[in-house]
């Protein structure tokens, strides 16, 4: 596909406090063999040296907006004013800490050729705050690669949103991996804002499976950084109270369109999801050095019956004892570690 006559690319990218990773996520788009693009970075009102970091690249394609901070509680107002700023066919997510392989876009967006296909996206690999890549995929990652055919592509359309709405399903497509055609996005009202939940991907791609078909490409799309401030870890204790809530609200909208066995998986494993939660939250303590709660933590999640994370909660309540934590271990698994808040 000639870039010449190919779709436009916008790519929103938010970004806050990021100084450290804002340049290799630029430099990584523009590395794209695919030139056919626009950068639209919207700044949530850093008050480290992001801007300057920014202002250093004078490629026109990139191009900077400033607005005072609105938290990550509304990331959806962020997302929606870089998609009204957006020039683009077919928007693409690139959050300001995490990265491309230079390959992305020309990988990916021939496949919108087909007009029936709404959404594309790949798979994730993890990096830590250094830049280092973990050596595994995750579990979930592993697990996505042998779902069959028609959740992966969606095809007939809405076969993927039970799965999405599942707990093990609902991180299913990365953002980072993620390219999506612009005329679907309008036609939802552009990216989904729930109240208090800290992110828009996931109502946003239940919608979209109710629209077209989707595009999986078995390929590293898009490199997720794991670090201590990322709104995953900051703002856990929030989402965990939504998205079940949002899920149940959605299994509503949704009717007849799902069966009773669908709804059933659903809702068990969200009652499940506690124990992963209890052990994510252990883990966080041990990073802030507060044993006592983290071994709180753990030992909820020790009463989970699958053997994984009760290992792993194990493993957790005896590093609390000695005034350690389970990032070495996670290092060796191959997972991206992550590090102490300075």
């Amino acid at each position: 596909m000639s870039n010449l006559s190919s779709p436009s690319v916008s790519i929103i990218t938010p970004t806050y406090n990021h100084e450290t990773f804002i340049g290799p996520c630029i430099e990584s788009v523009l590395n794209q063999t695919y030139s056919n693009w626009e950068q639209l970075i919207i700044d949530d009102g850093a008050t480290d040296r992001t801007a300057q970091v920014i202002g250093g690249y004078s490629d026109p394609r990139i191009r900077y907006f400033f607005q005072t901070n609105q938290g990550i509680e509304a990331l959806a107002h962020t997302y929606n004013r870089a998609l009204s700023e957006a020039r683009g066919e077919l928007i693409a997510i690139l959050e300001g800490d995490d990265l491309w392989p230079a390959d992305k876009l020309s990988t990916m967006v021939p496949g919108f050729l087909d007009k029936g296909t709404i959404l594309a996206y790949g798979i994730p690999r993890e990096i830590n705050t250094l830049g280092e890549l973990s050596r595994r995929l995750p579990r979930q990652v592993r697990k996505r690669l042998t779902l069959p055919q028609s959740i992966l592509a969606n095809d007939p359309v809405g076969s993927a949103a039970s799965f999405l709405l599942r707990r093990d399903g609902h991180e299913m497509i990365a953002p980072s991996t993620v390219i999506i055609r612009r005329s679907a996005l309008d036609s939802i009202g552009g990216f989904q804002y729930v109240p208090n939940l800290c992110t828009t991907d996931f109502p946003t791609f239940v919608r979209l499976s109710l629209l077209g078909r989707f595009l999986f490409i078995p390929k590293v799309m898009g490199y997720r950084r794991r670090h201590i401030n990322s709104g995953v870890f900051c703002h856990l204790n929030q989402m965990a109270g939504t998205v079940p809530d949002l899920v149940q609200q959605m299994l509503r909208e949704l009717g007849r369109e799902l069966s009773e066995e669908q709804r059933r998986r659903i809702e068990k494993s969200w009652q499940l999801s506690c124990y992963d939660e209890e052990f994510t939250r252990g883990r966080m303590c041990l990073l802030n050095r507060r044993w006592g709660s983290a071994r709180r933590h753990f030992e909820h999640a020790l009463s989970f019956t699958q053997m994984r994370i009760a290992l792993a909660a194990l493993a957790g309540w005896a590093f609390s004892w000695l005034h350690g934590d389970l990032e070495g271990l996670f290092k060796l698994a191959g997972r991206a570690e992550l590090h102490r808040p300075e």
